[in-house]
C-alpha cells in the first residue's frame, strides 16, 4: 500500500520542518495575511462549506513517502514546509460569514475532459472550487475533477474546529489535503489561483518528465503538484469562519480556515513524471476566472 501524505500549510501554519516565509504577488512584507497548506490524508468525509471570501493565506507542502501508507503518521516522514502572504483589493466589506452547502452539486462545472469549459459564471463555493482547480488542470493535461461531497463534508469538521492544522486522519483519512488561513469563502478563487497556481508554477520549471525530481525547493511547489496531479480525480473544500478566533495563526491573519480534500491524493515519490503535465502554455488566469 503507498503512503500518501502531503501537507502544505496556510496562514502561519507550523509544518514538521521549519518553513521559510514566502510573500508573492503583491505583497511582501507581512507574513501573517494569509496561509495555505496542503495534506494527504488515508480518509474522507465531512461536508460544509460557506460562501464568503476575505483575503490573506500561507502554504506548506509535503511530498508523498514513498510508496506505503497514506496516513496522517506517514506525514512526518517527508514533509517540506513554506508559508506565503497574498492580498488583493477588498471584493466586499460585508462581515465574514460561513454558508454551509450540503449537497448542492457544482452547476456544471466539473466535466471528465481536461479540455471542458465552465457551464456558466461560478456563483457557487464549490462551482468557483470546481472551475479554479480545472482551469488549471487543463493546462497541465489533467482530467478535470468532479466536487465529492464526503471529502467536503470531512473539510468542513477540519475547519470547523477552528485550529489551524492538517488533520489527516479524520472520518479514516485517504485524501490529499490543502489549507489556508485568512481568506473568506467568496474568495476561495484567490487560494486556489493565486496561492496554489500561479504563486507556485513557475518554481516546477526545469522538473517535468522527473519521476523523482530535486525536493530542495519543494516547499514552493507543493501546492501546485497536488493541484494538477493526474491521478486525483475529485475534490472537496470548505470555508469556516472562526468567530472566536483561528489558533495557530498570526494576530494579522483573518480568523477564516479553508480546508481542501483530495481523492486519491498526488505527490508520491516516484510517481511525478507520469502525474505533471509540462504547461500548454494556456493564457494565465487569476482569481477572477469566471466569476
Amino acid at each position: 500500500m503507498r503512503t500518501s501524505t502531503l501537507i502544505t500549510g496556510a496562514a502561519l501554519a507550523a509544518s514538521a520542518f521549519a518553513s521559510p516565509i514566502f510573500k508573492r504577488d503583491l505583497e511582501i512584507d507581512t507574513v501573517y495575511d494569509v496561509a495555505y497548506e496542503t495534506v494527504y490524508v488515508t480518509e474522507t468525509e465531512g461536508v460544509t462549506v460557506p460562501v464568503t471570501v476575505s483575503a490573506a493565506a500561507a502554504t506548506t507542502p509535503v511530498e508523498q513517502s514513498a510508496p506505503a501508507a497514506t496516513t496522517e503518521a506517514v506525514l512526518t516522514s517527508q514533509h517540506y514546509g513554506h508559508r506565503h502572504s497574498w492580498s488583493k483589493a477588498a471584493q466586499s466589506s460585508a462581515a465574514p460569514v460561513v454558508t454551509v452547502v450540503t449537497s448542492e452539486a457544482p452547476a456544471a462545472t466539473v466535466a471528465s475532459t481536461t479540455a471542458a469549459a465552465p457551464a456558466g459564471k461560478a456563483t457557487t463555493y464549490q462551482q468557483r472550487v470546481v472551475d479554479h482547480h480545472n482551469v488549471h488542470r487543463a493546462n497541465h493535461s489533467a482530467p478535470a475533477l468532479t466536487w465529492d461531497t464526503d471529502l467536503a463534508n470531512t473539510a468542513a469538521k477540519i475547519a470547523a474546529t477552528c485550529v489551524y492544522a492538517h488533520s489527516m486522519d479524520v472520518n479514516g483519512g485517504g485524501y490529499g489535503q490543502n489549507i489556508a488561513a485568512g481568506v473568506e469563502a467568496n474568495n476561495v478563487s484567490a487560494v486556489i489561483t493565486e496561492l496554489f497556481y500561479n504563486g507556485e508554477v513557475g518554481y516546477f520549471n526545469n522538473l517535468y518528465g522527473q519521476a523523482n525530481p530535486d525536493m530542495t525547493n519543494f516547499e514552493k511547489w507543493g501546492h501546485f503538484s497536488q493541484l494538477v496531479w493526474k491521478g486525483t480525480t475529485k475534490v472537496g473544500c470548505a470555508t469556516q469562519y472562526c468567530s472566536g478566533g483561528l489558533a495557530n495563526v498570526g494576530q494579522y491573519v483573518s480568523p477564516h480556515f479553508t480546508v481542501c480534500n483530495y481523492g486519491s491524493p498526488g505527490n508520491y515519490a516516484g510517481e511525478y513524471a507520469q502525474n505533471i503535465g509540462a504547461s500548454l502554455n494556456k493564457p494565465t488566469q487569476n482569481w477572477s476566472y469566471n466569476l
